[in-house]
Order: C-alpha cells, then sequence, then structure tokens
C-alpha cells in the first residue's frame, strides 16, 4: 500500500504544477477557471479511488522481508493466529518477501471466491520447485490454467477415472489391503508385545495401490530386504520430493537469490529430476515396446496405458504423461497415510470412540469374513470419524497456492493482479465460530442433523481438505475410500492398545513441519489379532 500512496502522491505534485502552468497560460478567463476548478478536484477523485482499493488487512511488516518473520516452522498455525489478531473478516493480506499474497480462513470468503472469482484464482504461482521438476508443470496439478490443463484433466476424469477403471482399483485395492492384514498379523503373531508403527505399513499399502494403477507394477514390501533396487530408488524418489514440496525455497520471495541456491535446495531438485526422469522412460519404453508387440491385441490395463492411447491420438506430450505420473505419486500418497495414522490415533486414545466404531463394523459387517469397500456406504460412524479426522488435522493444512492472473475485489477489499492464494483449512477447522469445540476430536458431530449432510466434495466450505472449484482434486473418491477401509481393516482386525507405560494423555499429537500434516511421533501401537486366523490369509 505504501508504494501506491507514494505513486498518489507523485500524481497529485503533477497536477498541482500543470494547475499553476494553466494559470499562467494564455488561455481565456473562463476557460482556465474551469480546467483549474477540475484538476482541483482530481487529486480528490484520484484519491477517493484509490481508497477503494484498499487491501486486505495485515500484520505490521518490517521492510524487504514483509512478514516472513512472523511465519513459525507452522505457517499453517502462525497464519491463523495472525488472521484471529489482525483479520477477524477472515481474508489477511501477507507479504513473502517481494510476493504478495492473501491468507483466507474464512469459509464465507473462500466460498465468494469459489462463487465469483474461481476462474481469475485458477492460475498456480510460479514456484522454484515447480520450475526445476519440469514435469510438475505438465500435469494436472501445477500446470497453468489453460487449454491444456483443461485436456488433461477431462482425460483424467473420464478416462482414468472411468467407472470400469474404478472397478479394477477396487479389486487392486482390496489386495493391497489384505496383504497389509496378512503382514501385521505375521509381524504381531511373531511378537505379540511389539508395538505396530502404523503409517509404515499403510505407507506400504498406498504406494502399491498407485503403483499398481498407474504402472501395473507393484515395488515394495513391508520387509526391505525383499524389494529391488528400483524399488529402493523408487521410494528415495518419491521421500525426497515430498520434502522438496515441504521445504521453503528463498528465491520464492526474493527473486534475485536464484542464481546463489542458499541452502542447496535448487541442486538437490535439479539432481532429482533426472533420478526420477530415468524411472520413467524405463517404464514408457517397456511399455511402448509391450504395446508394439501386443498390437490390436493390446488393452489398456493403467494410467499409463490409457495415457499412451491418448499420445498417439496427439492429445497429448510425453511430458504430459510424465507429469500425470508424478501427479498421482505426489497427490496420493501421503493424504490417505497421514489421515489413517491422525484417526487410528484418536480411536486408540478414547475408548468410547473406539468402542462405538468397533460395534458398528460387527453389527454391520460381523467377524466371519472381512471388510470390504461395498460394507462403506452402511458404516456412518466410520464415515464421521473421517470427516472429523479431516476437520482436525487436514492432510494439506494450506491447499496448494493459487494465484490470480487479474485484480479483483474479495470481501470488500482490492486484490492486486499476480497475488498469491493460501486457503487456510487448517484455521477453519479449529475455529470456535464455526465449529463447536473446536479442539476436541468428536466424530459424532457429523451424526447431528445439521451437519450429517456435510461432505467433503467442495461445496461445503466449512470442510474443504482437497479445495473446491477448477482445482478440486481430481481423485478425492479415491482418496476417501482409502481412507475409511483402511481404518475399518484395521479395527476390524485387531485389537488396538497403546505400548505398556504410555497413557492416552501422554500421547504425543503435535505436528511435524511440512506441506503435509504428519505425526511428529509416528503412532506405535501393540495390536492383537481379534478374527478367525483364516481370515488373515492374503
Amino acid at each position: 500500500m505504501a508504494a501506491s500512496v507514494f505513486n498518489a502522491t507523485q500524481v497529485i505534485s503533477v497536477l498541482t504544477n500543470v494547475r499553476n502552468e494553466l494559470a499562467n497560460s494564455s488561455l481565456g478567463l473562463n476557460q482556465s477557471l474551469v480546467l483549474i476548478v477540475l484538476l482541483a478536484l482530481t487529486p480528490f477523485f484520484f484519491l477517493r479511488w484509490l481508497s477503494t482499493r484498499k487491501l486486505p488487512p495485515a500484520p505490521p511488516s518490517w521492510p524487504l522481508i514483509g512478514h516472513l518473520h512472523l511465519l513459525g516452522t507452522h505457517a499453517h498455525q502462525s497464519m491463523a493466529v495472525l488472521s484471529k489478531k489482525y483479520a477477524p473478516e477472515g481474508i489477511m493480506y501477507l507479504k513473502f518477501g517481494l510476493k504478495g499474497g492473501i491468507i483466507v480462513s474464512s469459509p464465507e470468503v473462500a466460498k465468494e471466491i469459489f462463487k465469483k472469482h474461481d476462474l481469475a484464482f485458477s492460475q498456480r504461482p510460479e514456484l522454484i520447485v515447480t520450475d526445476l521438476l519440469v514435469t510438475n508443470k505438465h500435469g494436472v496439478g501445477f500446470q497453468q490454467y489453460n487449454a491444456s490443463w483443461r485436456n488433461l484433466r477431462k482425460i483424467f476424469t473420464q478416462e482414468v477415472l472411468s467407472p470400469d477403471r474404478m472397478q479394477y482399483a477396487e479389486g487392486l485395492r482390496a489386495n493391497e489391503m489384505d496383504y497389509m492384514v496378512n503382514s501385521i498379523f505375521k509381524d504381531v503373531t511373531r511378537n505379540p508385545k511389539e508395538p505396530v508403527e502404523v503409517n509404515k505399513y499403510f505407507w506400504v499399502l498406498t504406494i502399491n495401490f498407485i503403483s499398481r494403477m498407474v504402472l501395473s507394477k507393484r515395488y515394495f514390501s513391508n520387509n526391505p530386504e525383499e524389494e529391488s533396487e528400483e524399488a529402493a530408488e523408487f521410494k528415495y524418489v518419491i521421500n525426497e520430493q515430498f520434502f522438496l514440496l515441504g521445504s521453503i525455497f528463498p528465491a520464492d520471495s526474493f527473486p534475485f537469490l536464484e542464481r546463489f541456491d542458499i541452502g542447496g535446495l535448487q541442486k538437490r531438485t535439479k539432481t532429482l529430476l533426472p533420478r526420477f526422469q530415468g524411472i520413467l522412460t524405463k517404464i514408457l519404453t517397456e511399455r511402448r515396446e509391450q504395446r508394439k508387440q501386443e498390437g490390436d491385441a493390446h488393452v489398456d490395463v493403467d494410467m499409463v496405458d490409457v495415457l499412451l492411447t491418448n499420445q498417439e491420438k496427439g492429445e497429448i506430450t510425453d511430458l504430459n504423461i510424465r507429469g500425470v505420473v508424478w501427479d498421482a505419486f505426489a497427490g496420493g500418497t501421503d493424504t490417505q497415510i497421514v489421515t489413517v495414522e491422525w484417526a487410528m490415533a484418536h480411536i486408540i486414545a478414547d475408548p468410547k470412540i473406539y468402542e462405538t466404531l468397533r460395534s458398528e463394523l460387527d453389527r454391520e459387517v460381523g467377524v466371519d469374513r472381512r471388510v470390504t469397500e461395498s460394507d462403506i456406504p452402511r458404516l456412518k460412524y466410520l464415515n464421521a470419524i473421517m470427516k472429523e479426522t479431516f476437520r482436525l488435522h487436514p492432510p494439506t493444512p494450506l491447499l496448494l497456492p493459487r494465484e490470480t492472473n487479474e485484480a479483483c475485489t474479495v470481501a470488500g477489499y482490492y486484490v492486486p493482479p499476480n497475488t498469491r492464494l493460501f486457503v487456510n483449512v487448517w484455521a477453519m477447522g479449529h475455529d470456535p465460530e464455526v465449529w463447536e469445540n473446536p479442539l476436541e476430536f468428536r466424530p459424532e458431530r457429523f451424526l447431528q442433523p445439521e451437519l450429517q449432510g456435510v461432505d467433503v466434495q467442495g461445496q461445503h466450505f466449512n470442510l474443504i481438505p482437497f479445495g473446491f472449484g477448477r482445482r478440486i482434486c481430481p481423485a478425492l473418491a479415491i482418496g476417501m475410500v482409502g481412507v475409511q477401509l483402511g481404518i475399518a481393516s484395521l479395527v476390524q482386525g485387531f485389537d488396538w492398545s497403546l505400548p505398556d507405560g504410555v497413557t492416552a494423555e501422554e500421547m504425543d499429537m503435535s505436528e511435524e513441519p511440512g506441506i503435509n500434516i504428519r505425526m511428529a511421533s509416528p503412532l506405535r501401537a501393540v495390536a492383537k489379532p481379534r478374527l478367525e486366523a483364516h481370515l488373515y490369509s492374503s
């Protein structure tokens, strides 16, 4: 805003000089008087017009760095505190070095953006990590909003996520769920008192499900010694990309620092790219050769097949294929893992919640067979647990940033073009003005008539963990099923308890910094089989 005031002062000075010149000109008296009056009033109208372009409220800032000094290791928490203090209307302006952004922490403001400005805010900001990981800018997640993106998203939603492929995915998920439950059963049978680290098992399940759906390959095992060198390389690439996506690149706030690579993150990203491209090149080369050999007899099975078929039609490029494959692993992995871990932590910590869920499973499914995907619609309390977990622990607390390509007015405030948008869904989920007792994990709130119809599809703005509008996660349905079936399988299959000497009050429920909200201390609990032994066989 200081820059705008400075420009206004300059304009007023120039207009004053012009007025003085006119007073000394050879124009007639009446003409001169009219021009002088008009010019005298111009600064008033200019300043009035400028006042209508009021930026959203902001905390006091420092020169050059803006508000960066106010953001701690958990930016979403810091932003929530700042919003409550300086921006009670739910929209706040922050300067990230030389870049400006608005922070939205109100369902009403988020809804206004969706209803009035979704197209304007459909762009992604240019970020160092997405520029260096070239495939990022050609997939669905980070590509700019344009004809190529619209075509790619259409292919993704209509073909990759078609009903036939979702039925195929159901079988893959069931198979991987069997493998996870069987692995836990074997491990706890050998070492009954040894606590289970839940996220390790669910990581293997999730990444294998995605790799089979995308590539028709199963890479990973709960025993790393059984994994190939290719699997080890793939695991490194996946974990490294999550680290880099959650890292702060100084040049994103201060572009002139890009040449210095402070912290070495740019070098790490440049090193990662050829390793990831090497994996994809091998996969695509093998698949193209297979398709060539099979000819007309070839049937599209997985995501890569669908994408290659569209490439042969001239609809997409090789970079698009690589970008979508990258999106599948980047967007689908951590979301399910962190949500299941948080949910299980709350279930194990609260005997009432645990017993209510298990009673529902025993009533609707029984104990003489394993829970399946077809059971999920009847498991209302399970669905409520999932929603409550998304509310209290949204996988991505700050939705992936957007950027406006034009000036607009949001909640009565002026938003300049090229302003970044951060929607703080964590703040919305913890807001006492939106939720009763927001810090308590209470799934039953979603069984009440007024909240029973709330879902996470991007239409109920008090619960939007997957975003909204044009940029909503296209595969959210897959993630929701994975979360619910994962929780149900773990609770139905085992009796869970905390390790000896650990109480619910002593559980570490703090968050680890990063793009996704992981538990700072991974959940470790003792699992005891509760079904007949033959039901654990895979």
